[in-house]
């Protein structure tokens, strides 16, 4: 069994379909949940960075498009969505006296020497600080990420660029499974619990991309592959239930991500 407290800086990334509703509404009960999680990471001891999707998603409350976006109507959904998504982590994680800063990123912008450093120095100096880092995608110039990723892509190169040792994805479901739903029975194949390499089996199984978010398992398939190049452990996990951090060790319904 593996056990999250015996991780030291840990990267959350948390998805659209998980923090925000259908019709565009934070889902405070979930957001609170995780928020209680954050704190109690961070009582032991531990470095967090979270990583949120959400902002094209919690756009929708105020800007109505039609259900097929284009990428400009994307990127105005996401500026406008940014501001509703800070303002419900700062509502929940100043219950805990939890201070944090917003930094927009590209991928690009970890693969870049200069960028990538001035990046770096500053999670560092935030965390140094007792200040929570919360990254968002740059949608307003990155635009792959609103095509493809859901942030998963993202997750991992932040926490490469960090030095991270564990990735936490909280997702709609429980992990990876070695068949996609039924659509008739509503059942799936089998939880796949452990997964030490990617390999071409492994990325068959992953389904499509979800109808909130963008990124679906196949996205988080390639988080893991990042992760496990840079000796940083990964673990998808529902973030639906209830404290979806502080019992994965004890939960079965998960899937780890860890290099043999």
């Amino acid at each position: 069994m593996h056990r999250i407290t015996s991780y030291n800086r840990i990267v959350i990334k948390i998805g659209s379909a998980v923090l925000a509703d259908s019709d565009g509404r934070v889902n405070h009960t979930i957001l609170s949940s995780i928020s209680e999680d954050v704190a109690w990471l961070i009582k032991n001891g531990k470095e967090v960075l979270i990583v949120s999707s959400g902002a094209i998603a919690l756009g929708r409350k105020k800007i109505k498009f039609s259900e097929n976006l284009t990428l400009p109507e994307s990127q105005a959904l996401a500026a406008h969505g940014q501001i509703e998504l800070m303002s419900a982590w700062k509502k929940h994680l100043n219950k805990f006296s939890i201070p944090i800063s917003q930094i927009l990123l590209t991928p690009r912008d970890t693969e870049l020497k200069l960028s990538s450093k001035n990046a770096q120095q500053t999670v560092n100096k935030l965390l140094e600080v007792g200040c929570l880092p919360i990254i968002n995608e740059n949608d307003t110039t990155a635009t792959d990420e609103i095509k493809f990723g859901d942030n998963d892509l993202l997750a991992s190169k932040v926490a490469k660029l960090i030095g991270a040792d564990l990735l936490i994805i909280l997702s709609t479901v429980d992990g990876l499974y070695n068949s996609e739903k039924d659509m008739q029975t509503r059942k799936r194949g089998s939880l796949i619990k452990e997964v030490g390499k990617i390999t071409p089996k492994i990325k068959m199984m992953a389904g499509h991309a979800s109808q909130m978010g963008k990124g679906g398992m196949i996205s988080k398939i390639d988080a893991a592959e990042i992760c496990l190049k840079n000796k940083c452990a990964m673990v998808i996990a529902s973030g639906k239930n209830k404290k979806p951090i502080r019992n994965i060790s004890t939960r079965t319904k998960q899937t780890w991500f860890i290099k043999k």
